[in-house]
């Protein structure tokens, strides 16, 4: 009996780097994925893309969305089109513009890889950027000289004036790889001592009491102290949002926009794993991993749940029994740019205007869920004050009678967070960027009377 003859091997796909990181470019800036996601969906299956090359594409995704201004400028000027207003809505579309802009902002830490993968792709880099080189900008205007849009520049100048070119610059530079030591698992010295061990860079965050900062990202799933849950990645101002909360033993605490329970995990390791823990959220999908993670954190009072919006009826039961409500609320995420910053380009004031009137209504319906005595926590990763000092100046005025503003130092310094005066404006939590090293972050306290 004949064999039927054995089907080809299935041979890899090749990737043309420059082609595939331009696709990724036009994807990210229709605002349906991140490029996070985009990359990991790009690298699945089998194409012959070694981690250099994957780097490679990654890192020139990311400064073209850093710096667009300045690559849509020289890209109008190489085109003979100089001075044409940067419209990411139709400049994505256009012929030849994100090719462009990929070529020009393609690192020349990776032109290594690149030339290794596509010699030929390579050259047509090296001369595109040489092109560019003997192109004038100047006078820059300050959408170009900053990497923003006018209008996030206008917002920003307005909050902290001759610092917006430190925060600009500070904004286009990849985060650091932040880390918070589960106090149920370990203490931070020991956990420093084996991270150094290991040949990493750590050392300890400035201000939050279990944080622990790393200059860059490293594959913590190779770390045994990730295995047994003695660390967490977490950004330092995202830490001292759970200190403000002040969770303790015993108490009914809930997170009331948990998504994926960074927050969740810190609060429930400041109640040592007692009381009641809620983590709510309008999205399911966003705390499908938080029972996984709870579970390597050694959290057993954690209760995630899914709401269909702020004022479901299954919270009805829990109105004036919480003792702690943190609303970390949905918003622009302007103040992760380091690590978003396709973000800029996604909102407008318009979007902004909207998220605050959602902040609002999420804010006064988490309120009644405090209990007299208790504490509520509004905090936000925004930059702007629409989001942030707005929100909560309507708050207080519309509630004053009901809830009384807490002052975020002395809550700090209870929480044995290093030097709080220096986090803390008017009263509230407030972490830039160029200031502090951290994301942006807003947050604000109040105590229900009764």
């Amino acid at each position: 009996m004949s064999r039927s003859p054995r089907p080809p091997a299935r041979r890899s796909a090749a990737v043309a780097p420059v082609a595939l990181a331009t696709r990724l470019l036009q994807e990210t800036l229709r605002f349906q994925q991140p490029p996070d996601a985009l990359l990991a969906d790009a690298f699945r299956g089998p194409q012959r893309v070694g981690p250099r090359l994957r780097q490679a594409v990654g890192d020139a995704l990311y400064a073209a969305l850093r710096d667009l201004p300045r690559w849509h400028a020289l890209t109008t000027a190489l085109q003979g089109q100089g001075g044409a207003p940067l419209d990411v809505a139709r400049c994505r579309t256009q012929p030849g513009w994100c090719d462009s802009v990929i070529r020009l902002a393609w690192p020349d830490a990776a032109l290594p890889a690149l030339a290794e993968s596509d010699a030929s792709a390579a050259a047509e880099v090296g001369d595109w950027q040489a092109r560019a080189r003997a192109v004038d900008l100047t006078p820059a205007p300050d959408t170009v000289r900053l990497g923003l849009p006018d209008w996030l520049i206008e917002r920003l100048r307005s909050a902290v004036g001759p610092e917006i070119d430190a925060l600009a610059a500070a904004l286009r530079r990849p985060a650091p790889l932040d880390l918070r030591v589960n106090a149920l698992r370990a203490k931070r010295p020991a956990v420093l001592a084996e991270l150094q061990a290991a040949g990493l860079p750590a050392e300890a965050t400035p201000h939050a009491p279990w944080g622990i900062r790393l200059p860059a990202r490293v594959p913590l799933q190779g770390l045994e102290a990730y295995a047994r849950g003695a660390i967490e990645v977490q950004d330092e101002g995202s830490q001292l949002i759970a200190a403000l909360v002040g969770a303790r033993r015993g108490e009914t605490v809930a997170d009331f926009c948990a998504g994926g329970g960074g927050k969740t995990l810190a609060l429930g390791a400041d109640m040592r794993d007692s009381g009641r823990l809620y983590a709510f959220d309008t999205v399911a999908r966003r705390l499908d991993a938080l029972p996984a993670r709870a579970r390597r954190a050694g959290l057993t009072q954690v209760h995630p749940m899914a709401i269909a919006h702020e004022r479901d009826e299954r919270l009805q039961r829990l109105a004036g029994k919480i003792d702690r409500v943190l609303v970390d609320a949905p918003c622009s995420g302007l103040g992760t740019l380091r690590r978003h910053p396709e973000l800029m380009w996604r909102h407008t004031p318009a979007t902004v205007a909207e998220l605050a009137a959602l902040q609002q209504r999420i804010l006064a319906a988490a309120a009644a869920l405090v209990r007299p005595g208790g504490r509520l926590v509004y905090a936000t990763c925004s930059l702007l004050v629409e989001e942030n000092e707005a929100v909560a100046d309507a708050f207080t005025a519309a509630l004053r009678g009901d809830f009384v503003r807490l002052d975020a130092q002395a809550l700090l310094a209870d929480a044995r967070v290093d030097d709080p005066a220096s986090v803390v404006e008017g009263g509230a939590l407030r972490l830039w960027p160029h200031r502090h090293g951290t994301d942006g972050f807003f947050a604000v306290a109040w105590q229900r009377r009764g």
